[in-house]
């Protein structure tokens, strides 16, 4: 549930609550794009162009796409070693423990993924993401948290997980960090403060929507900070 990213904070008292990307945003690499061009790359183009046109939904295509991969877990293991956190993500997490803010990891890739990559990297986090089981060295996939009533068409709908969490604590602002317009954008419109790069920044400019641009989480980390020391003297 989405209560437990609270742990023992009483969330009627915190400050506000952060919900963060993985792909990109949290991690360096886009995990889930990486591993498709490498192992699906001949079906990935023809799929895309289908997703673009409105022909399949971001799920429909993450089926289409990976529903099967033929990956051996030795292989996908050692792809993740390589996956490196952001430069500000351990910070993160950090400040985050520190001021007793909510922290939870919204991610339309896989759990199994996440789970080894927390250990990788060295610290824990808190997460929702898609299902991942492995049947012979092949994919079995199946959505997390879909919300036939989001546009996104995802198998996590951001929006959906946020929405959560404020009908529970609805005095608490909500954060949104992200960089990506398929995924990340439901989020992004729904949260009381928003960080963006890269394709959502872009997409939230063509909406006339405000966010903070960043480069790592770092610039989030400072920029948080600050925020909250202003609203603490306020």
């Amino acid at each position: 549930m989405i209560a437990s990213m609270v742990c023992d904070t009483d969330a009627k008292a915190a400050p506000l609550a952060v919900f963060c990307d993985f792909d990109g945003t949290f991690a360096v690499q886009d995990v889930g794009a990486t591993l498709a061009q490498r192992y699906a790359g001949d079906r990935r183009p023809a799929l895309w162009d289908r997703l673009s046109r409105g022909e399949l939904t971001p799920w429909d295509y993450n089926l289409e796409l990976l529903n099967g991969l033929e990956l051996p877990k030795v292989e996908l293991e050692a792809f993740l070693r390589d996956v490196e956190p952001d430069p500000g993500a351990r910070d993160l997490v950090a400040w985050c423990e520190r001021h007793r803010v909510p922290f939870r990891i919204l991610s339309d890739g896989f759990d199994w993924n996440l789970d080894r990559l927390q250990g990788f990297f060295g610290f824990d986090f808190e997460y929702d993401a898609n299902h991942l089981v492995y049947k012979r060295d092949r994919w079995c996939i199946r959505p997390g948290h879909p919300n036939p009533l989001c546009s996104c068409g995802t198998g996590t709908c951001k929006r959906s997980r946020m929405e959560a969490y404020r009908c529970e604590y609805p005095t608490v602002p909500v954060v949104h960090i992200g960089n990506g317009r398929v995924s990340d954008l439901c989020g992004a419109l729904f949260a009381d403060l928003v960080f963006a790069k890269d394709s959502l920044a872009t997409a939230l400019d063509e909406r006339n929507v405000s966010y903070y641009p960043f480069r790592t989480l770092k610039d989030v980390v400072d920029k948080l900070d600050r925020w909250l020391a202003a609203r603490l003297h306020a």
